[in-house]
């Protein structure tokens, strides 16, 4: 008798906790005109990239960008879930109850863009390191070298990344040679300039350099970037990344097949997603186009012509090169 009143009081003291929290109201939010779900999601967990989470575990909302007034949020162990019958009771007012854009300007800080991936015009613009003042193959700290640049522009002082070329990267659909990998090894300061060449001094050293290094201007290697609503739809292509990883997440830079001349801006947004494939059950005489999955969200550091660097704010799946983005217009 006294073990089964011990084992009734272990189980009481054990359930307590959870209907104590089963007991605790959850909070609700009702989306007003004006919330965004980076907002929402900002307010609530003080976390902004938060809100891909949110779309992605709601599969009821068709386009992730929009909630609706009206729809309500429940505030749950950490998590937002946005409540199924609102959102689909909202879904069918007017158009002109869409959420506009959030009143307050909202910058991400990202890192440079510019290491990992070079377009082939970058090359073709590119200074060389020619030279050095002895005949040492690997060059190092504080070395004195000669470069060719062709940039009337050149002024002693000017600081240029060395980088090291690497495979060529091709279209994952085209097949059409984009650029090539490159790989960081250091920096040179420019010291004079020279009729035919420019002297320069290695001021940084990263992995071993030798001539035909090229010269790339410096980026900065941190800004605050600003959202900005894309000017135009736009689909495209995932085409390489900065680093020598096969599946990509959060924090990592990406490379897109869309730039400034298709109307790309640094400060756009994009989701990246990925044609969702039929089952094998799939009930046989129909003809089934899956939607989309929708992968993460990234934010345009810098554009070039037709490539542009991303930094991708939140996955929530693997992300590959030849997956597909499209901008965010709301």
């Amino acid at each position: 008798m006294k073990n089964i009143c011990k084992a009734l009081i272990v189980m009481c003291v054990l359930l307590f906790p959870l209907a104590a929290t089963a007991q605790t109201p959850e909070q609700i939010y009702t989306i007003k005109k004006g919330d965004t779900l980076w907002g929402v999601s900002k307010k609530f967990i003080k976390d902004p990239y938060y809100w891909p989470n949110l779309w992605a575990n709601n599969p009821f909302i068709t386009n992730p960008h929009l909630i609706y007034p009206g729809q309500k949020v429940a505030i749950r162990d950490g998590r937002l879930v946005l409540l199924p019958g609102d959102a689909e009771a909202a879904a069918t007012q007017p158009a002109d109850s869409m959420p506009i854009e959030p009143v307050e300007e909202i910058t991400v800080k990202g890192v440079a863009g510019s290491e990992g991936f070079i377009t082939l015009d970058e090359i073709q613009s590119a200074g060389t390191l020619v030279d050095a003042t002895d005949d040492r193959i690997l060059l190092s700290y504080q070395d004195q070298v000669f470069v060719k640049i062709e940039d009337p522009d050149l002024q002693p002082g000017d600081v240029y990344t060395l980088v090291e070329v690497g495979e060529k990267v091709t279209h994952p659909v085209s097949k059409e040679v984009l650029g090539h990998r490159v790989s960081h090894v250091g920096e040179a300061r420019i010291t004079d300039i020279n009729p035919s060449v420019a002297t320069a001094v290695i001021s940084q050293v990263t992995k071993e350099i030798t001539r035909g290094a090229l010269l790339i201007p410096k980026e900065p290697t941190s800004r605050e970037i600003v959202l900005k609503k894309s000017s135009a739809p736009l689909t495209g292509y995932v085409v390489a990344n900065s680093r020598e990883k096969i599946a990509l997440s959060q924090h990592d830079v990406i490379y897109l097949d869309l730039g400034f001349e298709d109307g790309l801006e640094a400060g756009n947004m994009v989701y990246v997603t990925r044609p969702r494939q039929t089952t094998h059950r799939t009930l046989p005489g129909h003809q089934v186009e899956l939607p989309d999955e929708l992968l993460g969200a990234a934010v345009i550091l810098s554009t070039q012509p037709q490539t542009a660097a991303a930094l991708i704010l939140k996955s929530v799946s693997p992300i590959y090169t030849g997956d597909q983005v499209c901008t965010v217009e709301q």
